[in-house]
């Protein structure tokens, strides 16, 4: 695949153009040798207010590859993917684990362990997420405190009634960012979250993710 890095479109462009401008830059002449586009990073250039635009990070599929990279100008590369993988384990002797804390770091803690093979046990000592919420709603509402399950502790950690931006550094080349928001996605997240510039999950959608 060809990935092609800054390509500015205005914020009303459709997929046909973002086709259109693909071939361009890649000097096709025939669209149909394009297989696929799909948008590694999308973000938004104001500078030129009232003009709005898009700038795209795309990988493509195409034909003819190795003839298109000859000829490319310096925003087009080869697409280098990195895949995250979890390391291999034996867990034939292995003892029984225990995370505490049922927050983003346990939960995934506990999926990347169940992965390898484990059957790992998660303690929480506040509730479940449906049950905390009512919870959390009742010390906004009427000042009603539980000290053991409340905005801090429960299922999904203090990140649960976050605002739900996700940080996601400038590069990943382990791939373990891309793979934490695939999860997401997996689960109920939108997929725009694996390309935004600035990926927010929402408060009203984090709970059920």
């Amino acid at each position: 695949m060809i990935q092609i890095n800054q390509l500015k479109l205005p914020i009303y462009a459709t997929e046909e153009d973002v086709l259109q401008a693909v071939c361009k830059e890649l000097r096709i002449k025939n669209k149909k040798d394009i297989k696929n586009i799909r948008v590694l990073k999308r973000s938004v250039d104001s500078r030129k207010k009232p003009d709005l635009y898009y700038v795209y990070h795309l990988a493509v599929d195409v034909l003819h590859e190795e003839i298109i990279l000859k000829h490319a100008k310096n925003n087009i590369c080869l697409y280098e993917e990195y895949e995250f993988s979890f390391p291999k384990v034996d867990i034939r002797n292995d003892k029984n684990i225990v995370i505490v804390g049922m927050g983003p770091a346990g939960l995934f803690a506990g999926l990347m362990l169940s992965r390898a093979g484990y059957k790992p046990l998660i303690i929480e000592r506040g509730q479940k997420v449906e049950d905390r919420i009512r919870t959390v709603e009742d010390f906004f509402a009427n000042g009603n405190l539980n000290p053991k399950s409340n905005v801090q502790f429960g299922e999904g950690g203090a990140g649960t009634f976050s605002d739900g931006k996700l940080n996601t550094m400038i590069k990943d080349k382990s791939g373990f960012i891309s793979y934490v928001l695939k999860t997401f996605v997996e689960h109920g997240a939108d997929e725009d979250i694996l390309y935004v510039n600035k990926p927010h999950i929402g408060t009203d959608v984090l709970s059920r993710v």
